[in-house]
């Protein structure tokens, strides 16, 4: 099922819209609805699943990725709350920024989008670039933010030599094929030139360290012990610029940067519990 929506939340008529029903997703064995909207003439796409009436949870993926990096999160996210998956401008099936790309112009647009949606107050859950995004709105727009699960988020980095240490000494795991097939298939929708800017953007980022103190929303880092993108080594130095209190950080065994997928019943196990209050891993 999908949806077109203009900036007055009206459907339009669309080649990808295959219906202009409102949203059945109060039933959680039903499938993801898509929905595109055009924000400030842009469109924008996400999947929607969840009860109407449930806690909203908004999931933001990674540099190249897409919507379609949660499709083993979203059926049990879902379970419990009106979960959100977006598409990132210039990833998936959104256009890209006409403003450029720095992570706080990034933030920005993701206040609109939830302004646009109405979206008060939120959980985030942001992997790898979607978790430097993720923590730059916390910091910007602390009140509209209830807990955060940061998976590896970029933004910090390993001295080169370090680095290809761990490439060297790092577990080595088996990728499922799909996964692998999945993660290609996004890369290929992306704008290219998103996909640059981005990358320009994570790396030069100028504000990681006071964006990590200034964080004082709840937060989950989650880490997998084979991730050869971000190391889990750096999860501990992500932690110690973070005020006491605020952070826990937790490993997934086997796990590689896109633990979200290659360790799903894990890490929804753990999201679920951090951000359903139950907080004892």
């Amino acid at each position: 099922m999908s949806r077109f929506l203009t900036k007055d939340k009206s459907a339009l008529t669309s080649p990808q819209a295959a219906s202009l029903h409102p949203s059945h997703a109060t039933e959680p064995t039903l499938p993801a609805e898509d929905v595109y909207l055009l924000l400030d003439g842009q469109r924008i796409h996400y999947k929607v699943a969840g009860p109407l009436d449930a806690p909203p949870l908004v999931l933001l993926h990674g540099i190249g990725g897409s919507v379609n990096w949660w499709k083993r999160n979203l059926p049990e996210l879902s379970l419990h709350f009106r979960t959100y998956a977006l598409d990132l401008p210039g990833f998936g099936y959104s256009w890209r920024l006409r403003e450029g790309y720095t992570i706080g112009k990034a933030a920005e647009f993701l206040k609109r989008w939830l302004d646009f949606m109405g979206l008060e107050k939120i959980n985030l859950l942001g992997h790898s670039m979607g978790g430097q995004i993720a923590l730059r709105l916390a910091v910007l727009y602390p009140e509209r933010l209830t807990k955060m699960v940061l998976i590896a988020p970029s933004g910090l980095w390993l001295p080169l030599r370090q680095h290809l240490r761990w490439f060297r000494e790092m577990p080595k795991v088996r990728v499922p094929l799909e996964q692998t097939l999945t993660i290609a298939l996004g890369t290929m929708r992306t704008d290219m030139l998103a996909l640059a800017l981005s990358l320009q953007a994570i790396i030069t980022d100028p504000e990681v360290l006071t964006t990590l103190q200034g964080l004082h929303t709840p937060s989950l880092f989650l880490w997998g012990t084979a991730d050869i993108v971000v190391p889990p080594a750096l999860g501990q130095a992500v932690l110690a610029h973070v005020p006491a209190g605020v952070a826990q950080l937790a490993y997934i065994e086997h796990g590689t940067h896109d633990v979200m997928y290659d360790q799903a019943e894990t890490f929804n196990r753990l999201a679920l519990e951090f951000l359903r209050g139950n907080n004892a891993f």
